[in-house]
């Protein structure tokens, strides 16, 4: 493994979204106020950002930054269900039990369990993560009637979509214009600049126990120019370069060596726009 070539600790880039490797740049630090705010103020709020531009592990860590006793999560990772199936996986999560068959019951139930959430000071928040996933209007219109469970001054639970760009453009159209009008708080996580993706790689390079840097500073501007600064395809593009540089028995990823492990990750292409080679 190339991290003990490195003696590191474990594996820098994972791809999994492990909230500990969390870099909190500027648009990650901003995205997270920002949805805590629509959280807190009892509202629908929606995040939107590239292929791979770290929306997973962002919610992953708002979800970790919940108070256990005050909230109740519900986290939907593949929203490609009918409307009566999305209520039933989400009545699931937060009552942890089976939900009736029929809709009308369903309802019903789901009604019960906000209403006693609210006498016990619970308040249940809802992450759909993939929402440009969702199949039919008629799944944001029962998005939208949930929103319909409130009292004279809170709403009973709040939903955070988390969803790749072109959600917005679906949004837009009259089909949608009810359930848009309940979304208060949007905002669109960023790529990250040239120096944030510096940052970003000694940030988890430093959690995994390195000592010094592992990279020059020319590879860092080429680990920017080829990934447009997303972190999925960075951790892919880093990880690889220091398997490169481990086969060399090198002990300093170069700029040489970031374009060489560039040519073995097939949606990385320097003619191509990354965020069009990622769709």
């Amino acid at each position: 493994m190339y991290w003990e070539y490195f003696n590191l600790n474990e594996n820098p880039f994972g791809l999994t979204p492990d909230p500990k490797f969390l870099y909190l740049s500027k648009p990650h630090t901003t995205c997270i106020e920002w949805m805590k705010f629509a959280i807190e103020q009892h509202e629908f709020g929606l995040i939107t950002g590239e292929v791979g531009s770290g929306k997973t592990v962002l919610s992953r860590y708002i979800i970790d930054s919940l108070e256990d006793e005050k909230y109740k999560v519900c986290w939907i990772i593949n929203p490609s269900m009918s409307a009566v199936q999305l209520l039933k996986e989400i009545y699931r999560q937060l009552f942890e039990e089976e939900p009736p068959f029929r809709k009308a019951q369903l309802i019903k139930k789901l009604e019960e369990g906000l209403t006693k959430f609210f006498l016990d000071d619970i308040y249940p928040v809802i992450f759909i993560d993939e929402s440009q996933s969702i199949p039919s209007p008629k799944v944001f219109e029962e998005l939208r009637l949930l929103s319909n469970y409130q009292t004279d001054s809170q709403l009973l639970l709040s939903i955070v979509l988390l969803a790749q760009p072109e959600i917005l453009k679906r949004l837009k159209r009259e089909t949608y214009r009810a359930f848009t009008q309940r979304v208060r708080y949007t905002i669109s996580l960023e790529a990250l600049n040239e120096n944030e993706v510096k940052e970003y790689i000694k940030h988890r390079l430093n959690i995994t126990g390195a000592k010094g840097d592992l990279f020059d500073e020319e590879a860092y501007k080429e680990l920017h120019r080829l990934t447009k600064g997303y972190p999925r395809p960075l951790n892919h593009l880093a990880s690889f370069s220091l398997l490169e540089t481990m086969v060399a028995q090198n002990n300093i990823v170069t700029a040489e060596v970031v374009r060489k492990a560039a040519k073995s990750i097939i949606y990385i292409n320097e003619n191509e726009n990354l965020s069009g080679a990622l769709e």
